[in-house]
């Protein structure tokens, strides 16, 4: 189940600014007063401007006290609360930059109505956002919360749940750099946790805490490592984690790791939470060639990119198969790569791009099909620096997507089915 809420020379710099970021995630034991072991109703208005701390915060079991949680947060972007037990999924993000393209996933298999973890009394899964942490460069985020317990049935839903994890960040994050957080209910010690092999391996994922806290030493199969004495040691494994990876036009390096073990405490000391948050700062550096963009339309369709195919290089043909929206969008590269997004329907139409032809603007309307079904994207028309154009489906309100000044379009990203559902711009430099 998905819900949807919206050749060249080579430059990297240092981000404009400041180029470090720091990361939390918190599971804040939110969970209606009758249901919880804690004491929300008090902990909960305590952790509020605690969270003003950190640039980006991701937050599991926030349910019953939302309203408390955010009251004293200063942050200007906040995901919409998804409700409470038995209707929220109680993740969040809490961000000083921008956030788009929210969507929340329920996980595929879950195990435990009143027992063993309880997973199915919540749509406990995967919150999506995108990040901007300067203007167009972007961060894929990925909240979690997976499957509880530690029976046959937990341990089947948890890897199954890691599995689509990592289908979707492979499907929707190609060549983006992406940061996961959350409650993963995994340790390395457990031989029938997969999150190493499903997730980490699959995605080229790191784990800070590994390599920070452990010096690259990845733990081996027994029993759980925990160290009373000093929570911050590579001998006390959390299930809270935080992993990362750097992307085509972002690199993302890990330069500190800690778990606040007294940082969200009341007046005695004792902790708010029944987790420890943990607490990753980054540093940052942006590649100049390329530059992505917010994408346009609804929430449909299966997440794709071109970012793959397009390499560095700038398309010598784009075609377009539409009749009253756009059903299929393809463009072709001078190695011979293929990128494509969308059905087989509509009548199909080409422009082949002259030598320094190059598009430099796309732009876009969106309809929806039925009355009840979501926006799909109803028109598109390209414009190279030449003064051609290629265009199909039926206009109205019009959204651009204009490349900035020594830039031209490479690349689409968006959403699709049998139609365009949703499409973003990648810019590269022009040589």
């Amino acid at each position: 189940m998905i819900n949807f809420y919206p050749q060249s020379r080579s430059l990297v710099a240092k981000a404009n600014g400041t180029d470090t970021f720091n990361v939390l995630t918190y599971n804040v034991a939110g969970l209606p007063e009758l249901l919880s072991s804690g004491n929300p109703s008090v902990n909960t208005p305590l952790i509020s401007p605690i969270l003003n701390n950190f640039d980006l915060v991701s937050v599991q079991e926030d349910f019953a006290y939302h309203n408390q949680l955010i009251s004293q947060v200063t942050h200007p972007y906040l995901t919409s609360h998804s409700g409470n037990v038995p209707f929220g999924d109680g993740m969040n993000f809490i961000s000083k930059y921008p956030l788009y393209e929210t969507v929340r996933y329920t996980w595929n298999e879950r195990s435990g109505f009143i027992d063993n973890g309880s997973d199915l009394l919540t749509p406990k899964g995967i919150l999506y956002s995108s990040l901007e942490i300067e203007p167009g460069y972007f961060v894929d985020i990925y909240n979690l919360h997976t499957d509880a317990g530690s029976d046959e049935g937990s341990y089947n839903a948890r890897r199954s749940n890691m599995l689509q994890l990592a289908e979707l960040i492979n499907q929707r994050s190609v060549g983006k750099a992406v940061i996961v957080l959350g409650d993963t209910n995994s340790r390395y010690t457990r031989a029938e946790d997969n999150f190493e092999t499903a997730v980490l391996a699959a995605c080229g994922l790191s784990d800070p805490w590994i390599d920070l806290i452990r010096a690259g030493v990845v733990p081996q199969d027994g029993e759980a490592l925990m160290d009373p004495n000093n929570l911050n040691s590579g001998s006390n494994e959390v299930v809270d984690k935080i992993w990362y990876r750097s992307g085509r036009n972002i690199e993302l390096e890990a330069i500190s790791y800690a778990l606040l073990d007294t940082m969200f405490t009341d007046s005695s000391g004792n902790q708010l939470s029944d987790h420890y948050p943990i607490t990753t700062t980054f540093s940052y550096e942006i590649n100049e060639n390329i530059k992505t963009t917010e994408t346009y339309g609804g929430g449909g369709g299966t997440a794709f990119s071109f970012m793959e195919e397009m390499k560095d290089q700038f398309p010598t043909k784009i075609a377009i198969q539409s009749g009253s929206r756009v059903d299929c969008i393809t463009f072709t590269y001078p190695d011979g790569s293929v990128a494509s997004a969308g059905g087989t329907g509509g009548t199909y139409k080409e422009l082949v791009l002259g030598n320094g032809e190059y598009v430099t603007s796309i732009q876009v309307s969106k309809a929806k099909k039925t009355l009840f079904g979501t926006y799909r994207i109803s028109y598109v028309k390209f414009t190279t620096n030449f003064g051609r154009t290629l265009s199909g489906g039926t206009a109205s309100d019009i959204y651009t997507f204009e490349a900035p000044y020594g830039y031209a379009i490479s690349g689409l990203h968006g959403s699709s089915a049998d139609e365009i559902d949703r499409l973003g711009s990648i810019y590269m430099l022009l040589p």
